[in-house]
């Protein structure tokens, strides 16, 4: 399995994409592509990082050229690159406009380029009781892209206060522990999943 994540790599996206991966990680294999540091400090091309093998690709390079045969490679992408038609494709969206509409362009891209294409949107980091919520995200998401965008199906994953501060503490202690997710989050990925 071979999944492509587009969007800017925020904190809230690289923690969502460990958390998938983690749970992926007692079927198979999985190992992680990236541009964007996960950790700071001097590392190299291939570390561990919350029991996730994570691959940096330079700036220069393709993340498909990293990809390992006979793992479960997940592609944490913000530029066009052209994946096979066999790889899932993750529009990975936050409800700041600047990311939002990043996001959205970046996936006007593959879609212009790859037609056929059905992808999976997940509205990332929004606020329980505001405007902005799935419904809107949705509306605007629709006026962004063309009209025949196939979108399989759409996710909104809420970060509570109880997450957040597991997000932060996972950076410095090099830990994931799962079942201290919220009950929320944790249906959300079983979900995705």
């Amino acid at each position: 399995m071979n999944v492509v994540f587009l969007g800017k790599s925020t904190e809230e996206k690289k923690f969502l994409l460990l958390c998938l991966a983690k749970i992926m990680s007692c079927r198979e294999k999985v190992v992680l592509i990236s541009k964007s540091p996960y950790i700071t400090g001097d590392m190299t091309d291939t570390f561990e990082y919350c029991g996730i093998e994570i691959v940096r690709c330079r700036s220069h390079e393709n993340p498909l050229s990293k990809v390992i045969e006979g793992a479960c490679n997940f592609l944490d992408v913000d530029e066009l690159v052209n994946v096979p038609e066999n790889y899932t494709v993750v529009a990975v969206s936050e409800p700041a406009r600047r990311i939002l509409e990043g996001c959205a362009e970046l996936t006007r891209e593959y879609i212009w380029l790859r037609p056929s294409l059905s992808m999976i949107l997940i509205f990332l980091n929004v606020m329980e009781y505001s405007r902005i919520d799935e419904k809107y995200l949705s509306m605007l998401w629709e006026r962004y892209l063309p009209s025949f965008a196939k979108i399989e199906r759409v996710y909104t994953i809420y970060f509570e206060y109880q997450n957040r501060s597991l997000m932060i503490e996972s950076q410095f202690i090099d830990k994931l522990p799962l079942k201290r997710l919220s009950p929320g989050l944790k249906s959300a990925l079983k979900a995705i999943i």
